[in-house]
């Protein structure tokens, strides 16, 4: 939903995208769904994640990107990790990759603030950038400044971010709304169904496209 065109875009140049869920549910967890899964439909966290991991992967699939989740979990649920241990999953997973986009703006969603705010005060080893994150950017109705920030991961930012926004072919973003169709579960409580689809791409559209901030070499932790 947020740099769905972009990712399109990079695969259509030849780079392998692997699309990362840290907070990805429990596959057996038999815990009474929370309150958004249950609007959704689901009982179960484990429901809910076969959902929308089959989701996540039919959306990849348009893009041409893998799905890998991981089995920490999401809120309400459980967490099954300490911090130590998710920083440490991630790392795995970063093995070999020459960069990795995270949350950036407006994090309003705990999840992924406290997932940005995990990762930005370790060591990844790769390239760093930010993203600003759909639907939430939609909801806000706001332009982006050109120095974005977001109240939870600012202490860690050293210097204003340059947020740039790819230039992204029809063909691209016409993928992107394919592959945000494919979340059939949680489109009408993002209030994406239908027009309000459309309405976030053109809106998004207008503002320039997916924005994008590159971490700069001496905000990362020594």
């Amino acid at each position: 939903m947020s740099v769905g065109a972009t990712i399109a875009w990079a695969i259509r140049s030849g780079t392998e995208v692997e699309v990362l869920t840290v907070f990805g549910y429990g596959p057996v967890s038999m815990a009474r769904a929370g309150p958004w899964d249950t609007r959704s439909g689901f009982k179960t966290e484990a429901e809910a994640c076969r959902v929308r991991r089959a989701e996540d992967r039919e959306a990849c699939r348009i893009l041409g990107a893998e799905s890998h989740p991981l089995d920490f979990g999401a809120e309400p649920y459980e967490r099954r990790g300490t911090p130590a241990e998710i920083r440490a999953a991630v790392n795995a997973a970063l093995a070999g990759a020459d960069c990795a986009l995270m949350p950036g703006f407006p994090l309003v969603h705990p999840d992924h603030a406290e997932l940005s705010q995990l990762l930005l005060g370790a060591a990844l080893p790769c390239r760093v950038g930010l993203y600003a994150e759909q639907p939430y950017l939609f909801w806000e109705r706001k332009a982006l400044p050109p120095a974005m920030r977001a109240s939870a991961i600012e202490p860690l930012l050293k210097g204003d971010l340059e947020w740039t926004r790819p230039r992204i072919s029809r063909a691209d973003r016409d993928l992107k709304r394919r592959a945000v169709r494919c979340y059939r579960s949680q489109l009408r409580s993002l209030g994406l169904a239908h027009i309000g689809l459309y309405r976030m791409l053109w809106h998004e559209a207008s503002r320039g496209g997916e924005a994008i901030a590159w971490m700069p070499e001496s905000s990362r932790p020594d």
